[in-house]
């Protein structure tokens, strides 16, 4: 038997807190220890496939709290033995945890994906365009198949290195004042096309940040597709194992 963590949070509970049923139709309850709170329910199987499902309603829970609350949000999969071992994890990190709940106090994560030469799904306030010159060189420079990637120069490869760097700064410069932190995760390999920024915005900036970058130039090659307000779940780096 194990149980899996949602998230950490500062108690008590808020009376208008509503919690969803967890994974797997799991009831969620608390752990406590010296003012910090932790979120957990019972896993009938101890290492849960992380399937789109389950992540939702993980997501959801998260949330639930983070609508009410500031948050650590745990990563899918997270989970302790027994409940005392959430109890220990609390006080065992006890300092941690509350100088990292200080931090996100007041603040929520934006995320942007960028697209390149293809359409997203979505309303159309939330698919935003970037001016031609942060478009790279070449044509498939975000996209190219791994094969044709290989065929490439290395000097293209290079560039389009570059290029990708040049085009985060010149995106997060456009949005400079709108955020405090930013995150960027770029593709994992040449046959990927995706781009992903994440930032950390205070609560109520959400719409200004937002607004910032619907007042970007346009451009039809390449897509932004706007997330959020969200948990910080980008932002947590200082949480201990």
């Amino acid at each position: 038997m194990s149980y899996l963590l949602y998230c950490i949070f500062r108690s008590p509970l808020p009376a208008a807190l509503e919690i969803p049923d967890g994974v797997r139709g799991s009831r969620v309850f608390m752990a406590n220890y010296n003012g910090l709170g932790v979120a957990l329910s019972k896993l009938i199987e101890p290492d849960p496939p992380p399937d789109p499902s389950s992540i939702r309603v993980y997501e959801r829970v998260v949330e639930s709290f983070y609508r009410h609350l500031t948050v650590i949000p745990m990563r899918y999969g997270c989970q302790v033995g027994c409940p005392y071992d959430a109890v220990t994890l609390l006080r065992e990190n006890h300092d941690a945890y509350g100088a990292l709940l200080r931090q996100l106090e007041g603040l929520a994560e934006i995320g942007i994906q960028v697209v390149v030469d293809k359409p997203m799904a979505g309303p159309e306030t939330d698919r935003l365009a970037i001016p031609p010159e942060w478009f790279p060189p070449h044509p498939n420079a975000f996209g190219a198949d791994h094969t044709d990637a290989k065929k490439l120069p290395h000097q293209d490869a290079q560039r389009t290195a570059l290029v990708e760097r040049a085009f985060v700064e010149n995106l997060c410069g456009s949005l400079h004042g709108s955020f405090l932190r930013r995150k960027v995760e770029f593709p994992s390999s040449r046959r990927s096309r995706l781009l992903s920024l994440h930032f950390l915005v205070p609560r109520d900036s959400v719409e200004f940040f937002r607004q910032s970058a619907c007042h970007l130039p346009p451009n039809p090659c390449v897509k932004l597709l706007l997330s959020g307000p969200l948990p910080p779940y980008n932002f947590v780096d200082a949480l201990p194992s």
